[in-house]
């Protein structure tokens, strides 16, 4: 498979390969999961960039030109 091809593929759908299982609830969960939190940080040349968040307190990731909230989904401009 390319590079392309594996890019291509959305989250859920990577998380799914990765799982590997033929159990349906545990599939369903797994979509679930995806689809309740946000992506993760795209990696730059310095890194993952984080901060507080200002509403939960839990860490905040930078993604292109926003600020997202790992845990409540929070979302600030930079």
């Amino acid at each position: 498979m390319t590079d392309f091809a594996d890019e291509a593929r959305t989250r859920t759908a990577r998380l799914l390969r990765m799982a590997a299982t033929d159990d349906d609830q545990e599939r369903e969960r797994i979509v679930e999961y995806a689809a309740a939190t946000p992506d993760p940080p795209l990696m730059t040349p310095l890194g993952i960039q984080t901060t507080g968040c200002p509403r939960c307190r839990r860490t905040m990731w930078m993604q292109r030109d926003l600020w997202v909230c790992s845990a409540c989904g929070h979302m600030e401009d930079v």
